[in-house]
């Protein structure tokens, strides 16, 4: 009984001793986000390694919230749902101008192509009808003070070709539609 007791003693007494052990981190363990960030173009493509050439994980919509890793040059690590990836640092935006982007006006991405006027004066308005992905899908002409349906039809043709940033109503983006005037 004797060796029983001082057998659980010495172990008792080498338990107690023992320095305890710190957990490493392993590949399991997430990596703690440097800055949390918005998407801010309408598709942001993910790479396996900060070049184009690399090829493309997933990608995110337009103010979608993605949590910064590491940065390095113009790209920024961002976590995915596998892991990680790496996106062009300028596609990424701030808090201000995510709530920002909430409550504004339609805003051009790819504004219209200037027309030339061959010498009329006047005005142009326009239409356009608006898909949710910021496409204009139809352009109608609303006023025509030039005279000249070929400088209106060539404008209405530019309008066409822009490209607006999604509106977005209660995290939906919307289809709208966009009054455009030309002065000539």
């Amino acid at each position: 009984m004797k060796i029983k007791i001082s057998l659980l003693a010495l172990l008792l007494l080498v338990a107690c001793g023992s320095k305890r052990q710190v957990p490493v981190a392993s590949a399991e363990t997430p990596r703690l986000a440097i800055a949390i960030q918005y998407v801010g173009v309408p598709h942001m493509d993910i790479h396996t390694q900060p070049n184009d050439a690399a090829p493309v994980i997933t990608s995110y919509a337009y103010t979608e919230t993605v949590s910064v890793l590491a940065r390095q040059g113009a790209w920024a690590e961002v976590r995915t749902v596998d892991g990680s990836g790496w996106a062009h640092a300028a596609d990424l935006i701030g808090t201000k101008e995510a709530a920002a982007i909430k409550t504004e006006t339609p805003r051009f991405m790819t504004p219209p192509a200037p027309v030339p006027n061959n010498g009329r004066r006047g005005e142009l308005g326009f239409e356009a009808k608006v898909n949710t992905d910021g496409l204009i899908v139809d352009v109608r002409t609303l006023k025509n003070t030039t005279g000249s349906e070929p400088l209106a039809l060539a404008n209405a043709e530019a309008l066409k070709s822009a490209r607006f940033y999604p509106l977005i109503q209660n995290r939906t983006h919307i289809a709208f539609t966009y009054q455009h005037h030309v002065y000539y």
